[in-house]
């Protein structure tokens, strides 16, 4: 990307994308070390979006975050796609039976984005939250969303990007992500072991829309304990059991 080049509104959305990606709060130092602007230019475009309550400062910490306009739009997003609280219900119904994390990403565009999480019955919490995006290379959604993409664009992604091994099972290679994508289309669901998290677990099915296409992943997740093994097959099973449901309401 050519800074230089870039206008006001491109770096005002690209300092609202940073401020979607953990830890979700930046000082404007920061800010300015992620994405390459001079500091006086941050100010600048933090100012306007301040105004407009599309981001926020925290008073104590200096720290800029989303800020109300953000989840406004957000809520209006979800709000539109109305077949979205048939799945939230769904959805808690899994989560009910599991007691587990439970949780639904989508393909949006080239993205790949969780909208619902569900951890009420959890004594730690995941950290995954409504509007993160997660890559192809790790985890349930990521991996299960992907392998059932265009087989040729996945392939072109692969060769121009790189991944760094954020765990002991995170997967960064070409040849052993197709590999994992081709063993998720013929068994028909997704693993993830240690692949996130140390000792963080589960297991996803793919969902399709009703033109076949793929639309979402629906997952389960839970930390390690005694029979870690079994419980993963449960859990799969489970959603199994669902996927049907699930994808009746799908557009």
């Amino acid at each position: 990307m050519d800074i230089e080049k870039t206008s006001s509104i491109e770096k005002a959305i690209i300092i609202l994308e940073l401020m979607g990606k953990e830890p979700f709060e930046y000082t404007a130092q920061q800010i300015a070390e992620k994405t390459g602007f001079n500091i006086a230019t941050v100010y600048r475009i933090i100012y306007q979006l301040e105004e407009y309550h599309f981001v926020d400062m925290d008073e104590g910490t200096k720290q800029y975050r989303v800020g109300p306009n953000m989840y406004h739009i957000g809520s209006k997003y979800l709000y539109n796609n109305t077949y979205m609280d048939k799945l939230q219900n769904i959805l808690n119904e899994i989560s009910e039976i599991c007691k587990e994390s439970v949780g639904l990403a989508v393909l949006d565009g080239d993205k790949i984005i969780s909208i619902i999480e569900i951890e009420v019955h959890q004594p730690m919490k995941m950290n995954d939250v409504p509007g993160k995006y997660f890559q192809p290379n790790k985890g349930n959604y990521g991996k299960c969303i992907t392998a059932f993409r265009d087989e040729e664009s996945v392939e072109r992604y692969l060769d121009t990007h790189t991944f760094e091994k954020t765990c002991p099972a995170t997967l960064t290679e070409k040849e052993e992500l197709l590999e994992e994508y081709r063993k998720i289309r013929k068994q028909g669901y997704s693993v993830s072991v240690d692949e996130l998290g140390i000792d963080i677990l589960g297991t996803g099915i793919p969902l399709f829309d009703k033109n076949n296409r793929i639309w979402g992943c629906a997952s389960i997740a839970f930390f390690r304990e005694d029979g870690w093994e079994e419980k993963l097959t449960a859990m799969r099973k489970l959603l199994l059991a669902y996927k049907e449901k699930l994808e009746e309401y799908l557009p």
